[in-house]
């Protein structure tokens, strides 16, 4: 498996795209392309992919202040999920943003990726609250 930086807009991207609409939006009544995407070409962009090329997951980091960055929009395509993807391309961006000078992420996780989450050391972080129609919660890990 290999995990590498996407370029907005490229071939790479358009793919991930792809993923997030069928494993995120789609499953709850909602289509990404229906959103204004330009703000994500200041987004860093990550893909997990198989030995023949084929993207398996995504992240995305958004840049928020000095050494702090959001996470948003991981998936894992689904014939995939279950196989230790989703932690393995978090790791390796966790790993990515610390050599970029990033110490503190934070995401909106969805009350179904919680423990997830909290099993790779990020800190729930206040109440639940609802986001694209489903609930989530603020969570939080500091990185070295």
């Amino acid at each position: 498996m290999i995990f590498r930086e996407m370029k907005f807009g490229s071939g790479d991207y358009r793919k991930a795209c792809e993923l997030r609409n069928a494993e995120l939006r789609v499953p709850i009544g909602m289509n990404l392309y229906d959103e204004d995407l330009a703000a994500e070409c200041q987004q860093l962009h990550f893909g997990w992919f198989g030995e023949c090329g084929e993207l398996v997951a995504c992240v995305i980091a958004v840049p928020m202040a000095e050494g702090v960055a959001k996470i948003r929009q991981m998936a894992v395509r689904r014939e995939h999920q279950g196989h230790g993807h989703g932690r393995r391309i978090i790791r390796e961006m966790e790993q990515h943003l610390a050599r970029l000078g990033f110490v503190h992420l934070a995401m909106h996780a969805r009350m179904t990726a919680v423990d997830f989450y909290s099993k790779l050391g990020y800190a729930m972080v206040g109440t639940e609250f609802m986001e694209v129609g489903i609930p989530h919660l603020k969570m939080e890990k500091a990185i070295p």
